[in-house]
């Protein structure tokens, strides 16, 4: 069996590429995003009064 010519044709299956965009592309809020928007909320408490928190939640 020549591995080098059958290298050459390998394509990646179209689910992995999918699975691929699906977990880079999400932009939900997790536990970090929550607590930098609370610390850098609470840094600003004397320059803004205006401190509000953005959730992201998953469709």
């Amino acid at each position: 069996m020549d591995f080098e010519a059958e290298l050459k044709k390998f394509q990646p299956s179209l689910d992995i590429e999918q699975a691929e965009d699906a977990i880079y592309g999400n932009n939900t809020t997790d536990v970090t995003d929550l607590l930098q928007t609370i610390l850098l909320g609470a840094q600003d408490s004397g320059k803004n009064k205006n401190n509000t928190i953005e959730w992201v939640e998953e469709s």
